[in-house]
């Protein structure tokens, strides 16, 4: 056999060996510097550099420096921005084998003018090295995105002795380790991640059982209607309505706007229910990404993801014989719909990655702040599934529909911030009372706590709330600029400036409502969003 086909032997024995250790390696850190070395001896090059994309996707820094000569932690070569002066940073050749995706082979850097290597020049000055041959690879996985690049400097002879440029004849040989290297540093990364986000959902569920631990001693078995604040008439209509479906296990669907105390209501369901002695388990369908909601709501089995290394029961299965509560329900994604449906015909939960589906007796309790109704007709919300959750609707109204309860809830608010705040309880001034009576309230109760509770930490001890206390966060409350007022405003006389008055307090209504999300808005409004952002300049409106 002569030394040629010795090589060849050489080398195929060597890549199986990589292969097995890019298949097994868990550790990045690990993983990369088994990938430079590897890559270093395939085509026996003296130096090795392997740099990673970073969390913005908009620089890349060296993760792994491999030279027998030269410090493994020497601070040579800075993090490289893809883009500078809004231009892609082309005169890198890091940057360039990013984004073109090319093989780059340069005989000796010193004599090559097409690309900008004063980093590697000071470099060479500060170590005493002297780089010359150069092969840089793209680092791209299976799914055609380049995770990295790697690096490599002076290919050595068979003597190890002298530098000499890197075949092309290997350049088969190296783009198919770099394209296996990619791939092994993708699954990793992935791995990595998952591993966060299942520890981050496991706190969430671990804090999420101690308030409702927490919630049981508190009640002690009883929750009943009056821990909610009301006895106007559009509450007494929906109290006559939870009393109707208190012992059913209908699905009920609460609707109302933000802040108007739809989960309270969904407590008072379960605590006077006979399931209350079970978990009542809450879910806000809008505070996951849809891959994390899925996994949290029907759980998973080992092995069924990346990441996956134990069983994980849902919190569908979690509140069987109790009740789960799917706030926002109005943004649940739709293929996470058809598969609550099927939970809700079936009475059965199939968790990730399991063939074997499970009983379950829950009853699910949904709200949401949406027009359903409208999100069926524009293919946002199943039209099969509105129907199941809306056999029992129940409307919250908002609070400037219910002023007679105010006097009761401010004063519960300054009752629960007194102790809260070890305050002695406080009064409100007349004319506070009166601005706050006369607001409209677009966070509804919520806002009102806020309110309150801000107020009384600005109120001096034993005294009475001022119109003051009330910050400049709530300056429209002080000068009663709000659509509910304004119409009986005597001093606006020309029909111009009370329609400008009346358009900016409906604005400013609708961000409130909205939450400042200013697309939304505009789409309540149903205007562009460009016409909004030029009324909110107009009118002087901010945040």
């Amino acid at each position: 056999m002569d030394s040629c086909q010795d090589r060849t032997v050489s080398v195929a024995e060597e890549l199986i060996k990589i292969a097995t250790k890019l298949a097994t390696e868990k550790n990045l850190n690990h993983l990369l510097n088994a990938i430079v070395d590897s890559a270093r001896q395939i085509v026996r090059a003296d130096m090795g550099l392997i740099y990673l994309l970073d969390r913005t996707k908009r620089n890349l820094y060296v993760e792994v420096f491999q030279c027998d000569s030269i410090p493994v932690n020497f601070p040579h070569v800075r993090s490289i921005p893809l883009i500078i002066n809004g231009k892609r940073n082309d005169s890198n050749i890091c940057v360039y084998c990013a984004h073109v995706g090319n093989v780059i082979y340069i005989n000796d850097i010193y004599q090559y003018s097409g690309f900008d290597f004063n980093n590697h020049y000071l470099f060479d000055k500060a170590t005493h090295y002297r780089s010359q041959s150069m092969l840089t690879l793209p680092l791209i996985d299976h799914k055609n995105i380049t995770v990295g690049v790697l690096q490599l400097f002076n290919a050595l002879d068979e003597s190890r002795k002298k530098v000499i440029t890197f075949p092309k004849t290997s350049e088969r040989l190296v783009k198919a380790f770099a394209a296996q290297a990619a791939v092994a540093i993708d699954n990793v990364q992935l791995v990595k991640e998952n591993k966060r986000l299942i520890r981050v959902l496991d706190e969430t569920n671990t804090k999420l059982e101690l308030e409702n631990a927490k919630l049981r001693e508190k009640i002690k078995g009883h929750y009943d209607f009056s821990n909610i604040i009301g006895k106007s008439t559009a509450m007494e209509k929906v109290y006559e309505l939870m009393n109707k479906i208190i012992d059913s296990d209908a699905t009920v669907l609460i609707r109302g706007e933000t802040g108007t105390g739809k989960e309270l209501i969904a407590h008072a369901l379960h605590y006077n229910s006979r399931r209350k002695n079970a978990l009542f388990i809450a879910q806000n369908c809008a505070a996951l990404p849809e891959t994390l909601l899925e996994s949290e709501l029907f759980g998973y089995r080992k092995g069924a993801f990346s990441g996956a290394v134990n069983d994980k029961i849902g919190l569908i299965e979690r509140a069987h014989a109790g009740t789960l509560f799917l706030d926002e329900i109005g943004d649940m994604p739709l293929s996470l719909q058809a598969k609550l449906l099927r939970v809700l015909q079936d009475k059965e939960v199939r968790p990730l990655g399991s063939v074997i589906s499970k009983k379950v007796n829950v009853r699910i309790i949904v709200a949401t702040h949406k027009d359903l109704q409208r999100a069926v007709k524009e293919n946002q919300f199943r039209e099969d599934l509105y129907y199941r959750l809306s056999i029992f609707p129940i409307t919250l109204p908002p609070l400037h529909e219910r002023k007679d309860d105010l006097p009761a809830l401010i004063k519960h608010f300054i009752d629960m911030y007194s102790k809260k705040y070890h305050k002695k309880t406080t009064t409100v001034s007349p004319k506070t009372l009166d601005f706050l009576m006369r607001y409209h309230y677009p966070g509804n109760i919520r806002e009102l706590s806020n309110i309150i509770e801000r107020a009384l930490l600005l109120c001096e001890e034993g005294t009475s709330l001022l119109p003051e206390h009330l910050t400049e966060m709530n300056h429209d409350i002080r000068n009663g600029y709000n659509a509910t007022i304004l119409v009986h405003e005597p001093i606006i006389k020309d029909l111009k400036t009370a329609v400008g008055k009346y358009e900016a307090s409906l604005i400013q209504y609708k961000l409130r409502e909205c939450n400042w999300n200013q697309s939304k808005a505009a789409e309540e409004l149903n205007i562009a969003r460009r016409t909004l952002i030029e009324k909110m300049h107009r009118y002087n409106i901010h945040r």
